[in-house]
């Protein structure tokens, strides 16, 4: 089934007519969780965009045991019967199929039977995306980032505050066992204050850069960006815990960034290498430094250093640590060190602490959990959307998270392109970053 029979006229009329599904002057104010009156014993979710990502996240879901899933939207026909396939053996029927060109998910968003939409498309469709889904009253999961320009940003919060429905960007690192228990002994106050944090998306991505016989590979979501961009250009997976645990949005704000790129070499030594001189992608120039270094200032004073390198040899690393007045956090080593517990200048195994401050949803859900993608955090993640939805909660990973850390893109590269020079962040929360309470630990 694909019905493509809906026309556009019809379609920006039901839009248009959305109910909303929580007041905007309560959804504005949150920060707390909003409790609905009742709880569905099933959500219905529709996927757009069903390539490696979001049929990981469709399988995913799937396995959650709550979830039905109505309706795909995909540009590929063979990527959509393939995800079809899954639902049909996870549930014994078979959803509608919208692949009738790029517009057609605007018809799954404007379906009645859905109560929220996940959205794994490229970059540039999330914000439209985004959206339309929220302009017809459903809940929405957007992958990262969630915008790619500050009028994108503020699309976003808006259309959230205007209609009450709120969007969840899928930053799954927040989710990860080991930064859950590290937000709960910062909650607990085992680093003392908060000073420095640092991370960075350091991955070697080189050859995925390009095809095999050294063009661009049309299908990655980095390629394209590199010609034009330079700045950092995935800033969400570490700042998203970063900004939990020194309370972003939520008693702290983002005030200002400074940010410099390197030089640009990797692609042209990778193409030289591997294809030889005379390919014409040896000598392109790219816009992308090689290494691109971010500072971040917050208003009490705490910094964030993030970094992007995706353009020399080097193992993955996401470089995390939280680090405060009584110790510090580092994910590489997986370790803490403790001021009155840990030993004199010894670093101590992060595991040592988790019978003490192991995060109750991994506590709950870890051994399910490990079965599934990134070490079981898509899986806590997804989990925590659809308990989102099924509740008619506002996730702890709101519209203004998306907003503000999406927004460090396109504020690096203009830094960037001054110099240096400071760039001040959006205030996305109008005000309420003040008053707004931590993100929960969520069962405790």
């Amino acid at each position: 089934m694909r019905p493509s029979q809906t026309t556009r006229r019809a379609v920006v009329k039901t839009l248009g007519a959305a109910p909303l599904l929580l007041g905007s002057a309560a959804f504005a104010a949150a920060g707390e969780r909003k409790e609905g009156t009742t709880r569905k014993d099933r959500v219905h979710v529709g996927v757009i965009g069903v390539g490696a990502r979001g049929t990981s996240l469709l399988e995913t879901m799937l396995a959650l045991g709550n979830v039905t899933v109505p309706a795909l939207a995909d540009i590929h026909a063979g990527r959509l019967e393939a995800a079809a396939a899954l639902v049909d053996k996870a549930s014994g029927s078979k959803p509608a199929l919208y692949d009738d060109g790029p517009e057609a998910f605007r018809e799954l968003v404007a379906r009645p039977d859905l109560d929220a939409v996940i959205i794994a498309t490229p970059w540039e469709w999330h914000t439209p995306m985004a959206v339309a889904a929220m302009k017809s009253g459903k809940f929405v999961g957007v992958e990262v980032p969630a915008a790619l320009t500050i009028d994108e940003c503020w699309e976003l919060v808006r259309t959230s505050e205007a209609t009450g429905v709120w969007c969840m960007m899928l930053e799954n690192v927040c989710y990860f066992r080991e930064m859950m228990q590290v937000l709960n002994m910062v909650r607990a106050g085992q680093f003392g204050e908060l000073l420095n944090c640092a991370g960075g998306y350091n991955h070697d991505a080189r050859a995925s850069t390009f095809d095999s016989a050294g063009n661009f590979d049309a299908s990655h979501w980095y390629t394209w960006h590199t010609l034009k961009r330079d700045g950092n250009l995935y800033p969400t997976h570490p700042v998203g815990p970063i900004a939990q645990c020194l309370n972003i949005d939520r008693g702290d704000r983002f005030e200002y960034l400074v940010s410099i790129s390197s030089k640009a070499r990797g692609l042209n030594k990778w193409v030289r290498d591997h294809h030889g001189a005379e390919h014409p992608n040896a000598t392109r120039k790219f816009a992308l430094g090689d290494v691109n270094t971010t500072i971040i200032r917050s208003a009490s004073g705490a910094t964030v250093t993030l970094t992007y390198d995706v353009q020399s040899p080097r193992p993955y690393d996401l470089a995390i640590r939280i680090q405060g007045t009584e110790g510090l956090y580092e994910m590489p080593r997986d370790a803490v060190h403790l001021e009155g517990r840990s030993a004199p200048d010894q670093w101590q195994p992060l595991g040592d602490y988790r019978g003490e401050f192991e995060h109750p949803l991994w506590r709950t859900l870890g051994a399910k959990a490990g079965e599934f993608g990134h070490s079981g955090s898509d899986y806590i993640m997804l989990h925590r959307f659809v308990e989102c939805v099924a509740t008619r909660s506002i996730p702890e990973q709101d519209v203004y998270d998306a907003a503000t850390w999406s927004s460090i893109l396109p504020l690096s590269e203009r830094s960037v392109a001054m110099r240096g020079a400071p760039v001040e962040f959006s205030d996305f929360t109008g005000g309420r970053w003040r008053s707004r309470a931590p993100v929960p630990i969520i069962g405790g």
